[in-house]
């Protein structure tokens, strides 16, 4: 890479948005490059025990703080793939109310009938499924809960055919059976022409009079780090909910960027049990409980020893001890919509510093406090022994009339310990102007040829898992720019 190198369609990032726009805009022949911030590795560098697959694989080693009142660790991917590679491949479709929500609102146009095709392309892409194997005793624990409160648990769907239940899905698939983008359409990506450039981050858009020129990348040549300048006809940023306001604006890109951070809040409980969990063979629980959605969800989260031990920190040092009734124990959550905001900002700090903070709302609040009393309702009735929620001091939960507390009062701000794997509408899109960063084509504000596609676009909260979306309407915003 040089200063005089020129691309006809540049993208910045290869999660799922960056990996969708590659595809179709390389399989019609535009000239393509991607560069990704993080690393490119081989299968044998996935599932490797915790520390080591943070440090290649995740932002920050998979501690990226979002301040607040109530402070929540975000977790994204930072290699190529992004979080594709590092995510549980749970797949939902947009619910429709939030289409239309986002229609009414905000004035992105796509509808559920004009998704539906871009839905079931990337289906077929990633092989979206319910599981071939019998359900491992995490999933069938939780669904005889569910079924003892009269509550209605359903399989969610995975872009894993074939999974082999290694339980490494947050260290990357050793085994290739789930699909993150480095596995399904990177490639085909490549086979159609693209180029994907790893190591790569960039500093900088360079733009003029409306019209994006090009980038400045930071990346190691020749065993040094060095500055190149890359021009573009095009450029499409698809960095990340938290990355792409965070280069926008380092860019003096402003409009409607960066303050409207929105997230999922997660509550996780560990749950020890009379018999084996068997995480060692296990994939993840499979099913959610969506009774009470939008509100909130309840469903499964990985519990292999190194994330039980992140939650069991929270009631030390009794968790020390409970930490050896690991092979009884497995993992879950307590999901909700977040109806909080945030912002996402540069520091002055230098070019890799990105802050940012979520305001928990007490909607927020009020729907985990119900969220915890209902699962752990419902983990008691499948028979748990104990429940440590990740809420410092609080637990072990033994009995139903324990958990029924917090139908009424509020989990306290200052104990919890919340995480997040899904933010998004940092940069809104659609067509309502006072409201948004790009129009209903992604199309940022002023510019003739820069793009978002990824989940910062979300106009606000889908209430699940982003994934399937942001493909969804990455497809909708590269044939778009093709077919204008």
């Amino acid at each position: 890479m040089t200063d005089i190198d020129q691309v006809e369609v540049l993208v910045i990032g290869s999660g799922a948005g960056g990996s969708v726009v590659a595809h179709e805009l390389a399989s019609r022949g535009y000239q393509v490059v991607v560069l990704e911030e993080g690393g490119a590795f081989e299968f044998e560098a996935y599932g490797q025990p915790a520390p080591e697959a943070m440090r290649r694989l995740y932002r920050r080693r998979g501690m990226t703080p979002v301040m607040g009142r109530v402070p929540i660790g975000y977790v994204e991917g930072c290699c190529v793939g992004g979080s594709t590679e590092i995510n549980s491949g749970f797949w939902h479709r947009t619910p429709p109310e939030a289409l239309l929500r986002w229609k009414s609102r905000y004035g992105l146009g796509a509808t559920e009938q004009e998704l539906a095709p871009h839905f079931d392309w990337a289906e077929e892409m990633l092989g979206v499924g319910l599981s071939q194997a019998p359900w491992p005793p995490s999933t069938r624990t939780f669904d005889e809960g569910a079924r003892a409160l009269g509550l209605g648990a359903f399989e969610v769907p995975r872009a894993a055919p074939g999974c082999q239940g290694t339980n490494s899905c947050g260290y990357g698939c050793p085994t290739g059976a789930k699909r993150g983008m480095s596995r399904s359409l990177l490639p085909r990506a490549v086979a159609s022409g693209a180029r994907i450039v790893s190591g790569a981050r960039v500093v900088r858009l360079l733009h003029a009079r409306g019209r994006v020129s090009g980038a400045l990348i930071r990346a190691r040549r020749g065993g040094e780090e060095r500055l190149f300048r890359i021009r573009a006809e095009h450029v499409f940023v698809c960095c990340g909910p938290t990355e792409t306001p965070s280069l926008l604006l380092r860019s003096g890109v402003r409009y409607h960027v960066g303050g409207t951070l929105r997230v999922h809040p997660y509550l996780k409980v560990a749950a020890t049990f009379s018999d084996p969990m068997r995480s060692e063979t296990s994939v993840l629980p499979l099913l959610q409980v969506r009774e009470f959605w939008p509100e909130l969800s309840l469903g499964g989260s990985f519990f292999g020893a190194g994330q039980l031990a992140m939650t069991l920190s929270d009631h030390f040092p009794e968790g020390r001890a409970a930490l050896s009734d690991a092979p009884r124990m497995a993992q879950y959550y307590v999901g909700v919509r977040g109806t909080g905001r945030g912002w996402v900002r540069p520091t002055a700090l230098g070019d890799d510093a990105t802050l940012v903070r979520y305001d928990l709302s007490d909607a927020d609040l009020r729907a985990l406090s119900v969220g915890l009393a209902r699962l752990s309702q419902l983990l008691l009735r499948a028979g748990a022994e104990a429940l440590y929620p990740s809420v410092w001091g609080l637990g072990p939960i033994r009995s139903e009339e324990q958990a029924a507390r917090w139908l009424t009062e509020a989990l306290p701000k200052g104990a919890l310990s919340l995480v997040t794997v899904h933010a998004f509408s940092s940069c809104p899109a659609g067509d309502h102007r006072a409201l948004t960063a790009a129009d209903d084509e992604g199309r940022v504000w002023g510019f003739e040829n820069l793009r978002l596609a990824d989940a910062s676009v979300l106009p606000d909260s889908p209430g699940v898992n982003p994934q399937g979306t942001v493909m969804a309407l990455a497809r909708r915003t590269a044939r778009a720019f093709a077919e204008r």
